[in-house]
């Protein structure tokens, strides 16, 4: 299974009985980019799925800092729900050699 296993972790559940009856390695696909905020100043945010509007200064450092946190958390979250699941987690960054490791996972 391919995702950024981003969001919700709905797909627990699911996935714990395709576990069940299957071998499953869930390859998550990120990009390092995503993972913190640059410092550039006032930008306008919009929520995809709820079309909140947020203004943030990505210049302050604390918040900065809480992004990268809560995105540290997040991941922790969605490889603790993997591993209860079952699978095989295997995390790849889209700026690093992500086919060879794959291969190499799949040999």
């Amino acid at each position: 299974m391919v995702s950024d296993f981003a969001g919700l972790t709905d797909w627990a559940r699911p996935l714990a009985a395709l576990c069940a009856r299957h071998t499953v390695m869930a390859v998550e696909v990120y990009d390092p980019r995503e993972r913190e905020l640059p410092a550039v100043g006032r930008l306008a945010m919009v929520d995809p799925e709820t079309g909140e509007r947020v203004e943030v200064d990505t210049a302050d450092r604390r918040l900065r800092e809480r992004f990268a946190r809560a995105v540290s958390e997040e991941r922790k979250v969605v490889a603790a729900a993997l591993r209860r699941a079952g699978a095989e987690h295997v995390a790849l960054s889209t700026a690093g050699e992500w086919a060879r490791e794959l291969g190499r996972r799949l040999a």
